[in-house]
């Protein structure tokens, strides 16, 4: 343990919140270790003055939510060129994976040792700011599904959101995309395509993240769209992004840039962006600003 101290501000609306409750989150602060100046649970829409407030000081910042808090936090962060921490409390915690922060106790602890400065690449689609990757198609429609049925028993929703998931590729799989990539234009039909800030590391390993990249420095965009054209191919893909080894599907296509421009014959689009779901106009413009937003790593790399 050292003698740092933290300000710890956490979506009180947050995934693990509503899960664990505020009396277990604060316990597993206490018993954690980890230096507290002030820990603030704050509703949804004061989450904006309070990181203003506490960016202000000079008690380093951690943030506990979910890859759209996450998200939000960097898009103010950045604009002031302040750093932060993160904590896990969202439903993917996308980014956190990346980070090796897979548990709020494993990331406390970590922390509890100190922490240092880091950067990492930022994308950006149509002035909108995304840390992990932006969707068009099946992933931001199937997130609107889900955000609908939020209500149902997990047992009762999985089984749906996978029915829902195969009948969309099957429904939209001759959607037509055009691509532009760094000047190269090409024309693809698929249901789907994921533009992620680098490239999403390989993995065959069912307990590791299926979308964990490898390097958050790399300089580039990542475009990932499948084209399965029968019945099998999209269960086969299916499955494997639940599994692993999604990547070496003969279906994906990967490309690589640091511009992208996506159209699709549609003046909006509905895109999913680290999780949140908006409508942005035609076309979608991608890029990358390289290692732009500042971030607090924790001093030993946290041990899962």
């Amino acid at each position: 343990m050292t003698d740092q101290v933290f300000n710890i501000l956490i979506n009180g609306k947050s995934g693990t919140v509503l899960n664990m409750g505020q009396p277990a989150i604060e316990s597993a602060i206490t018993h954690s270790g980890i230096g507290v100046a002030e820990l603030c649970f704050s509703a949804p829409e004061d989450m904006q003055d309070n990181l203003a407030r506490l960016s202000k000081q000079n008690t380093p910042l951690l943030i506990g939510g979910g890859d759209g808090t996450i998200r939000e936090t960097a898009k103010y962060m950045s604009s002031h060129g302040k750093p932060f921490g993160i904590l896990p409390f969202g439903t993917m915690n996308l980014l956190a994976h990346d980070l090796g922060l897979t548990t709020l106790q494993q990331a406390l602890s970590a922390y509890a040792a100190g922490a240092q400065p880091s950067v990492m690449d930022a994308g950006f689609v149509n002035g909108e700011i995304f840390l992990c990757c932006a969707s068009i198609g099946t992933m931001p429609e199937a997130s609107v599904y889900r955000e609908e049925n939020r209500q149902q028993n997990d047992l009762l929703l999985i089984p749906r959101m996978f029915l829902f998931v195969v009948q969309n590729l099957e429904k939209n799989q001759n959607k037509r995309l055009s691509l532009k990539i760094d000047g190269q234009k090409m024309h693809l039909r698929s249901p789907a395509l994921v533009v992620s800030i680098n490239r999403f590391a390989e993995s065959s390993i069912w307990t590791q993240s299926n979308f964990k990249r490898a390097n958050l420095t790399g300089g580039e965009l990542a475009v990932y769209a499948p084209e399965t054209l029968t019945h099998m191919s999209r269960l086969r893909f299916l499955t494997r992004l639940l599994v692993g080894n999604w990547l070496k599907d003969p279906d994906l296509n990967e490309m690589t840039g640091k511009r992208v421009t996506v159209k699709t014959k549609q003046r909006h689009d509905v895109v999913s962006i680290d999780g949140e779901v908006m409508e942005l106009t035609e076309p979608l413009r991608f890029s990358l600003k390289q290692k732009f937003v500042k971030l607090l790593l924790p001093a030993t790399p946290a041990q899962s």
